[in-house]
């Protein structure tokens, strides 16, 4: 790289000290985002005190399901007061906190509680979990859950199911006493908190009550007196990843991560300082702090899933500025819904779409039906958060997903199998060195260490191609493959090659899944059983682009024109 004019300099974010770096070499594969504006040292506790100090009485979050118009006030008095309840039933810094219910206020006062405590949030996502006890206490395990707060309904529970899902997951809260949990099969679980109106009759807590021991001056001092002693360096967050080639993987995120990502990103798409912007997805936790990074109000929908025609309303009533996150199938049935041209749109300015390739002719629909708002595609992951971004216009024709330039103080490159990094224009797997990456697999060294390199370059899995103009373009996994689809333009094709003697159907494998763990937009549209896969010239790995056309054959599909 000698020659070069202009040096950069960032933290090496795996060596833990400051390096200088050139700028990136025209003829080759990497990239070095700009450094203009500074990375913040902030906990969240610290962001909720700052913002609620500057803009007590601002709206933070709108939630429909409650009718609640929260304000920053609002969720620094209730954060407050649950970290000391909290801390009063033995959550200390370190611990693991999960929580599965659906949009509601205290999903937010859960996260700046969890952080106020330098505890561990893990958001637990009910089409994730769905009715699995098999897969919940896996959750719960690979995480070291102690303590866990559910709704005592759950979403998908049937009206007439007579046994909350909370009983058939514990049926030992029955007899034990809140705070006494012993469960063989989830060693580290030793509290459950329940969302009920009144008494649950069980050894779990209520969240009332919870919020009732955090009433403690003396507890609610310490509180205060531990924030000058957490890190945002620290865990805060834990995210499990599809598990698309295996068991879901825990991956570890930082406030540093977080906040710093939600920044930069914000700031590309332009989220709105003032006035509402829809949030349709809770689950979706790694922008919820929009408010404090922007300073708009998140509207949130009474359903975790919500459909077109509920986004619609939200938008038109609300008047929403913005959708701070759209998944592609939510944004193409959104653009489609018969009922579109009946609602007023005309306040909303822009859209951030991730998820899956962003089709032109979606571009195109969506430049016809909403003239006023710009769209934006964002590139991430459970392990890198948002990577790369751009406005939808620049999308290109053709096989493959623009995804945009790389985002402030991230670095990546595309190399070969051999790790070598390729000539601009040339396939390649997308590596990524940033601020933003996880610290690791929880409680999977080995997995941590497969997916890194050893000078701190988290191996994607993706596989693009990044031009001259440092725009990256995707064209899938390296393990799997897309088909055409009418609605996301590319869907999921799992080719399966079953060991001897062994047999599988479709509908065998759509519920294997289900069962590890795979969220919809996740899941395999198609599987194809087949013998052997066809391989590149060097026999060293699948040829992905032959995959593709065997698989479209089999399946009788064509590209759309």
């Amino acid at each position: 790289m000698a020659g070069q004019r202009g040096v950069c300099v960032q933290e090496d974010r795996f060596k833990g000290h400051v390096c200088r770096h050139t700028r990136k070499v025209n003829t080759m594969s990497y990239m070095r985002g700009a450094t203009d504006d500074l990375l913040l040292d902030v906990t969240f506790g610290q962001l909720l005190d700052d913002t609620a100090a500057r803009w007590p009485d601002r709206e933070a979050f709108v939630f429909k399901k409650t009718g609640s118009r929260v304000t920053f006030a609002d969720i620094q008095e209730h954060t407050t007061r649950l970290a000391a309840g909290l801390k009063a039933i033995g959550t200390a810094r370190g611990d693991v906190v999960a929580w599965l219910f659906g949009h509601r206020p205290e999903w937010i006062y859960l996260y700046f509680a969890v952080a106020k405590l330098g505890a561990i949030a893990l958001p637990l996502q009910e089409e994730r979990v769905g009715r699995s006890v098999e897969t919940m206490n896996y959750f719960l395990n690979k995480a070291g859950v102690k303590v866990l707060i559910m709704a005592d309904k759950s979403e998908t529970q049937p009206a007439d199911e007579k046994t909350s899902f909370l009983e058939t997951l514990f049926p030992e809260i029955k007899t034990a006493d809140p705070g006494m949990l012993k469960i063989e099969r989830i060693p580290t679980l030793t509290s459950i908190i329940v969302l009920a109106d009144g008494a649950t009759g069980t050894g779990a807590y209520t969240m009332e009550e919870v919020q009732r021991l955090g009433n403690d001056e003396s507890l609610l001092a310490e509180v205060r007196t531990l924030q000058d002693q957490l890190s945002c360096r620290d865990t805060f967050m834990l995210g499990f990843t599809s598990g698309s080639t295996g068991l879901p993987k825990c991956a570890e995120l930082t406030t540093y991560a977080l906040h710093n990502n939600t920044r930069v990103i914000g700031k590309v798409i332009g989220m709105p300082n003032e006035g509402t912007a829809l949030y349709p997805y809770l689950t979706f936790r790694f922008a919820v702090i929009y408010p404090f990074t922007a300073g708009c109000t998140l509207v949130v929908p009474a359903s975790s899933s919500p459909s077109s025609v509920e986004m619609l309303e939200i938008l038109q009533e609300e008047k929403c500025k913005a959708i701070g996150v759209l998944y592609l199938k939510e944004c193409h049935g959104l653009l489609h819904d018969p009922h579109l041209g009946d609602y007023d749109l005309s306040s909303l300015d822009r859209v951030l779409v991730t998820g899956n390739v962003t089709p032109k002719s979606l571009v195109d629909h969506a430049a016809k039906v909403l003239p006023n708002a710009k769209m934006f595609v964002g590139y991430g992951g459970t392990e890198f958060i948002f990577l790369t971004s751009t406005s939808a216009e620049k999308v290109a024709e053709g096989r493959g997903s623009t995804v945009g330039k790389l985002l402030e103080h991230a670095e990546m490159q595309l190399v070969d199998t051999d790790g070598r990094v390729v000539p601009l224009g040339h396939e390649g797997e997308v590596y990524v060195r940033a601020y933003s990456l996880f610290n690791g697999y929880r409680g999977d060294e080995e997995k941590t260490s497969k997916a890194m390199t050893a000078d701190g370059w988290y191996k994607t899995g993706d596989v693009g191609v990044l031009d001259e103009e440092g725009v990256l373009k995707l064209f899938g996994r390296v393990s799997v493959v897309g088909v055409p689809d009418p609605a996301s333009v590319e869907e999921i094709c799992a080719c399966v090659i079953l060991k001897e003697g062994q047999t599988a159907d479709s509908q065998e494998m759509t519920k294997f899944c289900a069962e590890i763990g795979l969220v919809p937009i996740e899941m395999p549209g198609y599987f194809l059983f087949m013998d052997e896969f066809p391989m590149t010239l060097t026999r060293r790995k699948v040829d992905r682009k032959k995959l593709r056309l065997i698989a479209m054959e089999k399946l009788g599909l064509k590209e759309e024109a």
